[in-house]
């Protein structure tokens, strides 16, 4: 077997040659420069050495004339093997140096093989080695610049034609109706489509040679890209979706699918990224998921507020009943009688069960509220002491209100209510010392940002944030938090109404409460709340004391016998006259019985029968400057939503005191008299 030493600097010619010749029974040894193959050839010296005559370090043509020279191997014919045009002058230079043959490597398989045959038949010609000439330096330029112009026209043609044939695949990736990106290994942008400029805002400059990151957003992992990087480099594919930013701020959804682009030998160069732009789907979406969150928490609501509903009339009477006759007996015990304290204890008891079920029905949006112009800086300022005694001394309290916070539109005691909530919810967050801090902020936001709080509309909203460095909200947790008696405080610590009522206060003004954060680092708590176009007004200055005595006589009807004799016993105790009745047929017939004159009724509202308004109606029918109060336990819905009231007109919910009742009643009797039809 014959042992035939090549010599290429290509690759591919080589591996052209050892195939061609392996498969005719020749034994093949490789080199990719003269140099390597005069080494190979001095320790095994080859049958026949075929060579390039262009190669680095040392060319063909010198190692043509090193192997003519050394005895080891100048019986060993030499074939010259080019890609580049031979003149005639090239191939007597080449068989002056003691060349057996010239090849031409586009020379079919057939001819090269008869060709080296040939050559191993005849051996090398003998030459003298001191006349074989020293090829000259312009000589070999010349060949070079040759062979470099030839391969430089022939790799441009060859570009050429891959070009044409690239020419509609890029043209159709510049159509695509998806997002198409060409990265790098490390991520590094080369290329991007038409549609990902105009999805985007990136144009193609600004783009090239960043990462994906130019368009993440916080809420992204950056774990992630990690992750993806590897799977692709291991030859996998990656599908998912990602929450993206465009130029001008504004977010966008991407469906993605990236895939690893391979060379020939298997190794990974690229990754493709094809996008859809699912942001429609998605924001429909939310949209649905809003609306069926909407409505299972308005069906929620529904049930606890006709049960918050049923409960208030009864429970407010009595509740009414305890703390006036409370109060009763502690107007009758001397300062230091020791059932003073017992009856403080049943006091603050009944207070306490009072605002639950305000706090229920708050909720519910079922609370009577009255809405007004506020600022929330100067409502959180003047609550600022009360704040920080609340909080206590471990606990620090800052406050970032901002310059010009618009006004918002709300019951001012609710607001108040609200921000003492969420205060008392981050202080028993922390335990030990810790830092609260509450602040408010203008926002302007577009549907795409306002949809992304509670399906909001677009427009104006001040934000209130109250944020601590307490342990956070457990996970577990985090869906129920605003749910009626849902806490997470010890039992006997916390009624689990106070977010719930939160939740009422700010949806009944328009708004959206939610956990903008929370980790074991602390919590932050977001309400949104529309801006008001109304600026507030000065309030009136406090109202000068004023005597709750007087001897006016009164009409009173109420049909639970225990808060009629209440209220009784209150009313004369201030001085007045009191016509009772426990039902409106019976306060009709005894004003008509009696002919009676009386400066005011107090009434409840709903009673069997005639309701609290048509009995006023006829009576004052009889006298239009007859004064009003309505009272009742029952909630807003019942009262005002059904017409039971009419508006503008002295209203008192239950339970109060004696003395909020002597109160109501004297501001209603020095109020100007109605005015007749």
């Amino acid at each position: 077997m014959t042992h035939v030493l090549i010599v290429d600097d290509e690759p591919e010619s080589r591996t052209r040659l050892r195939t061609l010749l392996q498969a005719h029974g020749h034994a093949v040894s490789e080199a990719a420069n003269g140099l390597d193959a005069l080494a190979m050839a001095r320790q095994h010296p080859p049958d026949l050495v075929i060579s390039d005559i262009l190669m680095p370090q040392m060319d063909g043509f010198a190692l043509c004339r090193a192997s003519r020279t050394d005895p080891a191997l100048a019986r060993a014919p030499f074939v010259f093997y080019t890609g580049t045009y031979a003149t005639p002058r090239d191939v007597a230079l080449a068989l002056k140096l003691g060349a057996s043959r010239f090849l031409v490597k586009s020379a079919a398989a057939e001819e090269i093989i008869r060709t080296i045959t040939s050559a191993l038949a005849d051996g090398a010609p003998p030459a003298a080695p001191e006349a074989l000439p020293e090829p000259s330096e312009t000589e070999s330029w010349r060949l070079y610049n040759e062979s470099l112009i030839a391969k430089l026209e022939h790799r441009n043609l060859e570009l050429a034609d891959e070009v044409r044939a690239l020419r509609p695949l890029t043209a159709g990736l510049e159509h695509l109706p998806a997002l198409v990106s060409l990265t790098d290994t490390r991520g590094r942008i080369t290329y991007v489509n038409r549609r990902f400029e105009a999805v985007t805002g990136f144009s193609r400059d600004q783009v090239q040679g960043q990462t994906h990151a130019i368009l993440r957003t916080r809420h992204v992992d950056a774990g992630l890209g990690f992750e993806i990087r590897a799977a692709l480099l291991a030859g996998q594919e990656w599908r998912g979706e990602f929450e993206q930013q465009r130029r001008d701020g504004s977010l966008f959804w991407e469906r993605t699918v990236i895939s690893p682009v391979l060379d020939d030998a298997g190794t990974v160069t690229h990754f493709l990224r094809l996008s859809e732009d699912v942001t429609d789907e998605k924001l429909a979406a939310r949209a649905r998921e809003a609306f069926e969150t909407q409505r299972r928490q308005s069906e929620r609501l529904e049930t606890i507020g006709r049960l918050a509903g049923g409960v208030a009339h009864d429970f407010n009477n009595l509740l009414t009943i305890v703390i006036g006759h409370a109060h009763l007996v502690l107007q009758q015990l001397p300062p230091t009688d020791p059932l003073r304290t017992d009856l403080g204890a049943v006091l603050d008891a009944a207070t306490r069960g009072a605002t639950i079920t305000r706090q229920l029905l708050t909720y519910a949006r079922r609370d009577l509220v009255h809405p007004l112009p506020v600022d929330p800086g100067h409502a959180i300022a003047a609550l600022a002491r009360l704040l920080q005694r609340m909080s206590g001394d471990e606990i620090r309290l800052g406050f970032s209100l901002g310059p010009d916070i618009w006004p918002i539109l709300i019951d001012p005691s609710r607001f108040d209510e609200l921000v003492v909530n969420l205060v008392a919810n981050a202080r028993d967050a922390i335990r030990g010392p810790g830092a609260i801090d509450v602040s408010l902020a203008n926002v302007s936001w577009t549907q795409t940002l306002a949809a992304g709080h509670g399906g909001l509309p677009a427009g104006d909203y001040v934000l209130l944030r109250v944020s601590d460095t307490g342990s956070g909200i457990p996970a577990a947790a985090l869906p129920r938090i605003f749910e009626p008696f849902f806490t997470t405080k010890p039992p006997g610590e916390g009624t689990g109404l106070g977010l719930s009522s939160v939740v009422g206060t700010v949806e009944q003004a328009g708004g959206h409460v939610e956990v903008e954060r929370t980790s074991a680092s602390g919590t932050t708590m977001l309400v949104a709340l529309p801006r008001s176009t109304v600026r507030p007004t000065a309030g009136p200055g406090p109202a000068p004391a004023t005597p709750l005595e007087g001897t006016e006589r009164i009409l009173l009807v109420e049909d639970e016998p225990a808060v009629l004799e209440l209220m009784r016993r209150t009313l004369e105790s201030y001085g007045y006259t009191v016509l009772h009745a426990s039902t409106p047929e019976r306060a009709l017939r005894a004003m008509a019985d009696r002919n009676a004159q009386v400066d005011l009724l107090l009434t409840d509202v709903v009673m069997p029968g005639m309701n609290g308004r048509e009995l006023a109606t006829q009576l004052q029918g009889r006298d239009p400057g007859l004064r009003v109060l309505f009272m009742s336990g029952y909630s807003s819905d019942v009262v005002a939503e059904r017409g039971l009231v009419p508006a503008g007109v002295s209203l008192i919910t239950k339970p109060f005191s004696p003395t909020a009742l002597a109160a109501r009643v004297r501001a209603t009797l020095d109020a100007p008299p109605p005015a007749a039809d």
